[in-house]
């Protein structure tokens, strides 16, 4: 009877056992319609980064020639205009005036030359007569003398008054000039960038108005550090990050002159696919290096952290919490938190969860 009961006892505990063997098994999250790749020490080009700012080479600033309201202003910022277009306009009634006054110059220019011709025509025939009349001795050679000063006389009149006319014509001219000034035109074609003046305000000779920039012809200029002066050349690749845009471009000139109090010199860059004022960061690569580098895609930030979604050797998820380093391309390199041969998720990351299992 003993050893029957103890027979049930020992069944009771090794069944109780099993029970709360199978009760502690974890239950795993099956995840699958994901992408892993095993990460490896790979070499890249090492950068140096700096910044700068979309430029127009061809640029022009139009100023006002004439002091004066401006009366009107047929443009705005980002109208694109043509060479030759009016742009706007400057009280000119001072000049309108001064126009009229040079006109009736000239008129009386031309009336005094019209009155000296026919005095020298008329001296010019009492000068053949009284010549004729002295050869035939008639009229002694001090009175031939005196019609011939008085010819000369008129002579020089004459080219004195055409002298007026040359004189007042120039004058109606300049002022001509100086009213064209009063109709301001774009010297170029391009788009404007900068309006300095409106309607009703004072146009000051020298004063700029408007800034004008060809957007087809843009160029980038970048201050580098005076350490790499050997080490950058033209003709290099360098690669341009703006507005989540990727550009590869290269090098075009190496100005190799250091400012002394920044201690950089300057590059200028080929641009297409920008526009002018846009910030840019520039990546020039200066030597090579050894890192580990995962796809910008596989990263995922949570809240301040950034980790990758790694599988192990019993294909559980974890996330991993990384240093990232520098942006290649693509490609982010891991300074910390994982090791060559890990592998991580590259796709799917919307299905992956933490302690999940990969089937």
């Amino acid at each position: 009877m003993k050893k029957t009961v103890l027979t049930a006892v020992i069944l009771s505990l090794l069944i109780t056992g099993c029970a709360k063997k199978e009760s502690t098994e974890i239950t795993r999250p099956v995840i699958s319609g994901i992408t892993t790749i095993n990460v490896f020490q790979s070499q890249a080009d090492d950068f140096y980064e700096t910044s700068a700012t979309v430029n127009s080479k061809t640029s022009s600033i139009v100023s006002g020639m004439i002091m004066g309201k401006v009366t009107s202003l047929r443009v705005k910022e980002g109208d694109r205009v043509h060479a030759g277009q009016l742009l706007l306009t400057i009280d000119s009634r001072d000049t309108a005036q001064k126009a009229i006054g040079a006109q009736a110059g000239v008129k009386e220019a031309l009336k005094a030359v019209e009155s000296a011709d026919q005095n020298r025509k008329l001296a010019y025939k009492t000068y053949q007569r009284y010549k004729n009349l002295y050869k035939e001795n008639v009229m002694t050679r001090q009175e031939f003398d005196q019609i011939s000063a008085q010819k000369n006389i008129t002579d020089i009149e004459y080219q004195r008054a055409l002298q007026g006319v040359d004189k007042a014509r120039a004058g109606l001219g300049e002022i001509g000039v100086y009213q064209s000034y009063s109709r301001v035109t774009a010297p170029i074609s391009g788009i404007i960038v900068e309006k300095s003046i409106d309607v009703g305000s004072m146009a000051v000779p020298g004063q700029p108005l408007l800034t004008i920039e060809t957007p087809s012809n843009l160029e980038l200029t970048a201050n580098i550090d005076e350490s790499l002066i050997n080490k950058v050349k033209t003709g290099m690749r360098v690669y341009l990050e703006s507005d989540s845009q990727f550009l590869q471009s290269k090098i075009t000139t190496v100005i190799p002159k250091i400012d002394p109090v920044t201690r950089t010199f300057k590059v200028k860059i080929a641009l297409s696919g920008l526009k002018s004022g846009q910030y840019v960061k520039v990546k020039i690569p200066v030597s090579k290096k050894e890192s580990l580098f995962v796809p910008q895609k596989s990263v995922v930030h949570k809240g301040q952290l950034t980790g990758v979604y790694t599988v192990d050797n019993q294909n559980i998820i974890s996330y991993r919490l990384i240093r990232a380093g520098k942006t290649f391309g693509s490609n982010i390199e891991v300074l910390s938190g994982l090791n060559s041969g890990d592998k991580i998720i590259t796709s799917g990351l919307d299905r992956a969860v933490d302690g999940g299992e990969v089937k």
